[in-house]
């Protein structure tokens, strides 16, 4: 439950994508009807163990009205916890720290969003950890409830008012459970000096209440004022203390505005036939294709009409027989009578005087010390305003101290008849608190009573109804069959004449086949007259073209032995060159080998040349 610490997210987006997940799911899948119920609702079968708010609104739904009402039984979901998206990483989900643990559908259930404010506020390992504040839970459960509004589409009725801190701890400290009721079954209290100021002309504001949770917190600016008010005087205060005139029961009359709310409330829910995307209104005929669904919509709608009919007859008759028993319901006074008997005045006057006889001395400075705590209060809570009003509040002290100082002493006696008086009143008060339980909780009887007829008169009347739609299914079947024989008769009927219409179209498709036959036949021989002449043609061209033929042989052998005479000649000639190439070649490098020598050996040349000059 410590995850309520969280860090805060971004509300929006968390009521668009508040989401639930079964843990420990406890739900029979194997039962045909809940398989039913689970393919029937959204994408259930797909996306399971996460659920939508509006799959889940519509699955507890479907699973109370089909399962719980019908057969009594208690339907076991296992644990059902709450998840919203991380704000850190929007495609992850993280737990809210909400979980419905051992969620049942039950034939009273209201709805799984009460079931589980209620389931969170009476978990004692919430109410015992230190470390989760009731605001933090408050707000967890206020995104909750706005979400099962946005996403699961309830309706604000359909809600529950969560309980003030202080309720909160008062119910944690008395051990009390919590049994929250939807918003449109809160009652309108009215206290009565708002009575009687209504008779008198007044406006009054009206408060709203609820019979389940603990008495509501005083307001604010009740408190505020009960803090700066100075002292009454005591005159003043004997003055205004008379003993009231006794309110007028309210508790009683708003049980019994309750009760008949509950009567009128009272319905039943019976089962309807599902209806096709057909038009009833169509005008048909046994042969349409469409004929048994626009027939069997036609029947399906009569059928809806008379089972709603049905169940709002059957209401009726047990809304009054709701009513006459809650006038038989009788009521047990002697408790009442018992205590407004016992004489507790008198013990209360002398228990007074002897301690105000006793303590009257130390009185004075108390007195004078809750003025000076109040002053002190006082300047505290009005010390950012002006020096004016710190001045006044001054002179407002020792007027009050003055006054005070006098009257203590000379109105001594006068102050014990006034706090008998006002320990009575409030004895007084008390006494009718406890008288207006006592009747309260006989209406609670009375009530709860009525709510079990209800719960038994609507399995009774399910029944009932549950009996006619069971006659109505063989009967819709009966027709059915009759209207398929129909289609039937009326399909072999134009199938019949389908076929003719087709024998006939064949008819004469072969007819035309035949003609276009005839006409290519006509061509063909045509063609062949025109292939003939051609084919006499081409042998008389071809006699022309042996004998070109023939010469072009001739003309051909000659030219290939004038070819083969040319390569004869190209031999003799390719080969006298390569020898005159070789003679040139040896040439080339004597001269060459001659000019080399006479470079390198310039000396030996030169004297070769001197000796023969000599010998000349």
């Amino acid at each position: 439950m410590n995850l309520f610490k969280s860090e805060k997210k971004d509300k929006k987006h968390t009521e668009l994508s508040y989401q639930a997940q079964f843990v420990n799911q406890k739900l029979d899948r194997e039962n045909p009807i809940i398989q039913q119920i689970i393919s029937e609702t959204g994408n259930l079968a797909q996306t399971w163990p996460n659920i939508q708010l509006n799959e889940l609104k519509l699955l507890t739904e479907k699973l109370q009205q089909d399962v719980a009402i019908t057969t009594g039984e208690v339907v076991q979901l296992g644990s059902i916890t709450f998840l919203t998206p991380n704000p850190a990483n929007p495609k992850k989900l993280i737990e809210t720290g909400l979980t419905w643990e051992n969620a049942t559908v039950k034939a009273n259930m209201e709805n799984f969003a009460i079931e589980t404010v209620n389931q969170v506020l009476n978990d004692e390992t919430t109410r015992l950890d230190d470390q989760v504040t009731y605001n933090e839970l408050a707000d967890a459960l206020a995104e909750f409830l706005a979400a099962s509004q946005d996403v699961a589409g309830f309706k604000y009725g359909d809600m529950p008012e969560l309980p003030s801190s202080d309720e909160y701890v008062n119910a944690v400290e008395t051990n009390q459970m919590f049994d929250l009721l939807p918003q449109r079954l809160i009652v309108k209290e009215v206290k009565a000096t708002d009575q009687k100021q209504r008779e008198e002309g007044t406006p009054v504001k009206e408060k709203t209440t609820t019979e389940v949770k603990a008495p509501a917190k005083q307001p604010t600016a009740h408190k505020a004022a009960t803090k700066t008010a100075p002292k009454q005087s005591v005159n003043n205060l004997a003055e205004k203390q008379s003993v009231p005139a006794p309110a007028k029961n309210i508790a009683t009359e708003n049980n019994t505005v309750v009760i008949a709310e509950l009567i009128k409330a009272f319905k039943v829910q019976p089962r309807f036939f599902k209806t096709k995307s057909v038009d009833p209104k169509q005008i048909v005929v046994p042969e349409s294709d469409n004929y048994v669904d626009v027939m069997m919509e036609r029947e399906t709608l009569e059928a809806n009409t008379f089972i709603q009919q049905a169940a709002d007859k059957v209401a009726d008759s047990y809304r009054e027989t709701l009513s006459q028993n809650v006038a038989d319901v009788r009521e047990d006074t002697k408790p009442l009578n018992d205590l407004l008997a016992t004489d507790w005045q008198t013990p209360v006057k002398d228990q007074i005087k002897q301690r105000h006889t006793k303590d009257y001395g130390e009185r004075l400075d108390k007195s004078i010390q809750a003025l000076d705590s109040d002053y002190k209060q006082a300047v505290a809570d009005e010390e950012q305003r002006h020096e004016q009003t710190l001045t006044k509040l001054e002179k407002q002290l020792k007027r009050d101290k003055e006054k005070t100082t006098v009257k203590l002493t000379v109105d001594r006696d006068h102050i014990i008849q006034n706090e008998i008086a006002q320990i009575i009143t409030t004895q007084k008060q008390y006494i009718e608190q406890e008288v207006q339980q006592l009747r309260y909780n006989r209406a609670e009887f009375k009530r709860h009573k009525v709510i079990d007829e209800i719960i038994s008169d609507q399995k009774e009347a399910n029944e009932l109804l549950t009996n006619n739609y069971r006659s109505l299914v063989n009967g819709l079947e009966e027709r059915r069959q009759t209207f398929i024989k129909e289609h039937e008769q009326a399909l072999v009927t134009r199938q019949a004449s389908d076929e003719a219409q087709a024998e006939k179209e064949r008819y004469k498709l072969e007819n035309a086949n035949v003609l276009n036959l005839e006409e290519r036949r006509d061509h063909l021989e045509k063609m062949k007259l025109d292939l003939e002449g051609q084919v006499g043609q081409l042998q008389a061209d071809a006699s022309k073209w042996q004998f070109r033929a023939e010469t072009a042989q001739e003309d051909l052998d000659r030219m290939k032995q004038q070819v083969a005479d040319l390569n004869k000649q190209y031999e003799q000639r390719l080969k006298s060159d390569r020898i005159d190439l070789e003679k040139h070649q040896q040439l080339t490098q004597q001269a060459r080998q001659a000019k080399l020598d006479k470079w390198l050996h310039p000396f030996k040349f030169r004297q070769q040349n001197t000796g023969k000059s000599v010998g000349k």
